[in-house]
């Protein structure tokens, strides 16, 4: 026997006698399980079975004590509510997080249930009860926080919703050219400054900012925004007399939305 093969011998016998890899604890893998389960049926639109999995993995976290892990469930549960255009079972959920007496969740946790209410909220147009929210998510935050970005987008759309169309279009534009602003969150300033261009009847201006919306949005897949711009742009061109273009757009935002509500249907 040569030395190669000798030495192929022995470690074929060493990997043959070495040990499995421990498995984790019984509720600590069904806990990530449960989590990657939930996030699949997420991401294929699932939003029911996401539900009953997160619900699941909250379960489990709590029995093992796992705070950070809870909080997490617990927001995703509040977004699959807020899908399910449950707007007070997401509120809901999110209190648990922001009404417990003790310091059971960690921080970031807390900003992000803070700005999540604040933005459901600003959804169903209980516009000072999401300034309220959206000041303790900001004095958590610190503008260190990762959502950052999102607070300031949010009070920009907030400005708006108050009738300051130039305060939110001042703050929508600063974000929007902010070095460290996500894709996501530039859609949002573009879309808020659009809001407020039309506002102020600079319908051009207003045109080109949902054009570089939907952009961003299309590229993203974000079906329900896609919806919004196209909306933005039937409006924008329609007072621009431009009767036909605004009716494409209104026609492509219904289809859009049609074919989202049937896929939440199912």
């Amino acid at each position: 026997m040569t030395k190669i093969v000798q030495l192929l011998f022995i470690v074929l016998l060493a990997a043959c006698g070495s040990t499995p890899a421990p498995r984790l604890p019984q509720a600590l893998e069904q806990a990530q399980n449960a989590d990657k389960d939930a996030r699949r049926a997420l991401r294929v639109g699932d939003l029911v079975r996401a539900q009953h999995d997160f619900a699941k993995a909250l379960q489990l976290q709590q029995s093992l004590d796992d705070a950070a892990g809870a909080a997490t469930a617990i927001i995703n549960l509040a977004t699959v509510s807020h899908q399910l255009h449950d707007e007070e079972g997401a509120l809901n959920w999110l209190d648990k997080i922001l009404l417990e007496k003790g310091t059971i969740y960690p921080v970031d946790a807390s900003i992000a249930a803070a700005f999540r209410k604040a933005v459901i909220l600003t959804d169903l147009a209980r516009v000072a009860d999401a300034e309220s929210t959206l000041v303790v998510a900001d004095k958590l935050c610190e503008k260190k926080c990762t959502l950052h970005s999102g607070i300031d987008g949010l009070r920009a759309r907030l400005l708006l919703l108050n009738g300051d169309a130039q305060g939110a279009l001042i703050l929508a534009t600063a974000l929007g050219n902010a070095d460290e602003v996500g894709k996501e969150e530039q859609a949002n300033a573009l879309r808020i400054s659009a809001a407020a261009e039309e506002k102020l009847a600079r319908y051009t201006d207003a045109l080109l900012h949902f054009q570089r919306a939907l952009e961003l949005d299309k590229a993203l897949g974000l079906g329900e925004r896609i919806g919004e711009d196209l909306n933005g742009m039937a409006r924008v061109t329609k007072v621009l007399g431009r009767e036909q273009e605004a009716s494409v757009y209104l026609r492509r935002a219904e289809l859009v939305n049609q074919s989202l509500h049937q896929l939440l249907a199912h």
